[in-house]
């Protein structure tokens, strides 16, 4: 791999993030478990990712012993090897979340791109199964990302001017960027003036990781390697070419990712990537203020460190006096029937990951809007057909 990757030489790395323990069949298994076999450990701290099943849950929910047996056998291959069991696709809400600077070794899109552009940490996109071979040697290829030079942006894209926007402006800002950045690394203006969150930065992250293989953005004056007018300027010096982004994107875009027709929707899906404990306090506040309709189910999937911590604040009794389901060690990403009711024919989330592969994974149609509209239509309000309108919107999906 590193003679691929035009490696020189191979570094030290500080820990790992393991996507392989996802169970797709039995040859996954049967890797893992020769491993062990070899008598194989790893040399540097490792963390988990989702894997197929709620481990704790999967009876109750209705998952088939064929699939809950070998995906538990899998997890537990992971760990014999070393391996903590977090089982979350948002390692970066773990306490060992690595610093700024930090050689690691990260698989999972999203989780990449947080490390190098949040953190600033430095990863390539690690496939399945190299993951693991470098968590048992603790040496990587010193390529991709893990050289400075190669972290600079190739690309800058400006934002256009949005006001009153509420949290579905940066999954959508992810999603169009990332599809105008194809493979090169962005520099983000136009933000400065805008709050944002590390919730903020997770949501845009996942959609641009959906639409771009770049393994990283930068946002001026927000991502620790943009942060100074200095930084911004390197950046924009090795840029090859500039984009403006109009208002006009962002409805296109709003209307791919908020794409199903229905009004009326059956289930509401949140935590793709997995949700944060700020996340959880706020979805706990929001439905503190309305009546969940018996006729709409929503799931919310999160790690097993963020459910304790939100657990032991009350944030979780708050949702199931809701009615809301929660979900640990797995992700929408792997959820599929019964967890989704066979009689559920439109899915609402709040995650543009989600909106762009739902459809294809659950055969659902999927609309697209912020937490609260998420909450709202727990409720039983129907979802209106347009775009916000703090895009702009007040038309149909036609924009009439």
């Amino acid at each position: 791999m590193a003679i691929i990757q035009g490696a020189n030489s191979l570094i030290d790395v500080s820990q790992a993030h393991i996507d392989g323990c996802l169970y797709t069949g039995p040859a996954t298994l049967l890797f893992a478990q020769q491993l062990c076999k070899w008598g194989a450990r790893v040399r540097i701290p490792a963390t988990l990712n989702s894997i197929s099943i709620d481990r704790g849950r999967w009876v109750v929910q209705g998952i088939k012993a064929s699939l809950a047996e070998p995906a538990g056998q899998l997890a537990d291959a992971y760990v014999e090897m070393g391996a903590r069991p977090t089982y979350t696709c948002a390692p970066y809400l773990l306490d060992s979340a690595p610093a700024s600077g930090a050689q690691v070794v990260w698989a999972e899109s999203n989780a990449v791109v947080y490390a190098n552009s949040v953190l600033g940490a430095r990863t390539m996109k690690y496939p399945d199964y190299l993951d693991i071979c470098i968590a048992l040697t603790g040496r990587a290829p010193n390529a991709g990302c893990h050289i400075k030079s190669n972290r600079q942006a190739r690309i800058a894209i400006s934002v256009p001017p949005v006001s009153n926007a509420d949290d579905a402006l940066f999954p959508l800002l992810g999603y169009v960027v990332g599809d105008i950045a194809a493979s090169r690394i962005p520099l983000v203006t136009g933000l400065e003036a805008t709050p944002i969150s590390n919730d903020n930065l997770k949501a845009f992250g996942a959609a641009f990781a959906t639409t771009s293989s770049a393994p990283m953005f930068h946002v001026a004056g927000i991502t620790p390697e943009a942060s100074t007018a200095v930084d911004q300027a390197r950046h924009l010096s090795s840029s090859t070419s500039t984009v403006a982004l109009a208002h006009d994107d962002l409805v296109m875009a709003w209307r791919k990712l908020d794409s199903g027709a229905s009004t009326t929707v059956d289930l509401v899906a949140l935590g793709n990537p997995h949700a944060s404990y700020t996340e959880l306090a706020q979805l706990a506040a929001l439905c503190s203020s309305c009546t969940k309709s018996p006729n709409v189910a929503l799931v919310v999937t999160c790690g097993r460190e963020t459910y304790e911590r939100a657990a032991s604040d009350g944030f979780i009794d708050t949702l199931a006096a809701f009615g809301a389901q929660i979900i640990t060690d797995t992700c929408w990403c792997m959820i599929s029937e019964p967890v989704i009711s066979p009689q559920a024919k439109t899915i609402m989330t709040n995650s543009g990951k989600y909106a762009h592969y739902g459809a294809g994974l659950t055969g659902r149609s999927m609309r697209f809007g912020s937490m609260e509209g998420c909450v709202r239509a727990a409720c039983g309000e129907e979802v209106e057909k347009v775009v916000p309108e703090w895009l702009g919107g007040g038309g149909d999906d036609d924009g009439r």
